[in-house]
């Protein structure tokens, strides 16, 4: 006769065990990989932009000036468009590519300096927190410049006609704009450092 065993009971699900925090020392890499790797990155960025917002101003500009030309048969317009048809732009032409080029060559020793950055601090995953660090970055300091943009925008049109108040607010703008790029910078490295940090806290 055949004696029939009783089934295991399933065992009782057990939380995962919690990963350790950052440590002092990774939380200090990630914090200046953000702030210096973000700020090179975004003058890259906008260096190697640069030639395509250009070229797209001037292409939107002379669509404009000509369908109003067209519409509205105004000498003046006509005078407006045959200056824009005048610009020597071919003169515009190597300081845009240098431009390009820089731009691109920032953004990439932004990428490695940030990678190089976090692995000398411990960080796991280095280039993986950078790509991602990046990538949210880009997209918040997109959101907050445009916040921060209305108070500033603002606080020009309650001043006077003074240069010395524009100036001061241009100032200001700068200054703001410098620190919130790099505030986002360094909480996107810490974020993803953060999210990427192994199970196991290596000596």
């Amino acid at each position: 006769m055949t004696v029939t065993q009783p089934a295991a009971p399933p065992e009782a699900w057990q939380r995962p065990p919690a990963r350790p925090p950052l440590g002092a020392r990774e939380k200090s890499g990630a914090r200046l990989a953000g702030i210096i790797g973000f700020l090179l990155l975004s003058v890259g960025i906008a260096l190697f932009g640069l030639p395509l917002a250009v070229l797209a101003l001037g292409a939107l500009v002379a669509v404009v000036v000509g369908f109003l030309q067209s519409a509205t048969g105004d000498p003046q317009l006509g005078g407006f468009a045959r200056f824009i048809e005048q610009l020597d732009l071919s003169a515009w032409i190597i300081p845009l590519i240098v431009a390009s080029i820089v731009g691109l060559a920032l953004i990439a020793v932004a990428l490695v300096v940030s990678a190089r950055i976090l692995r000398a601090h411990g960080v796991t995953r280095p280039w993986a927190v950078t790509w991602a660090g990046a990538g949210i970055a880009v997209v918040a300091n997109w959101i907050v410049s445009g916040v921060l943009s209305v108070p500033l925008q603002f606080s020009g049109v309650f001043g006077d006609d003074s240069g010395g108040v524009a100036i001061a607010i241009a100032v200001l703008s700068g200054l703001v704009s410098l620190a919130a790029t790099a505030a986002v910078g360094w909480l996107s490295w810490w974020w993803m450092a953060h999210a990427m940090r192994p199970s196991v806290r290596t000596p």
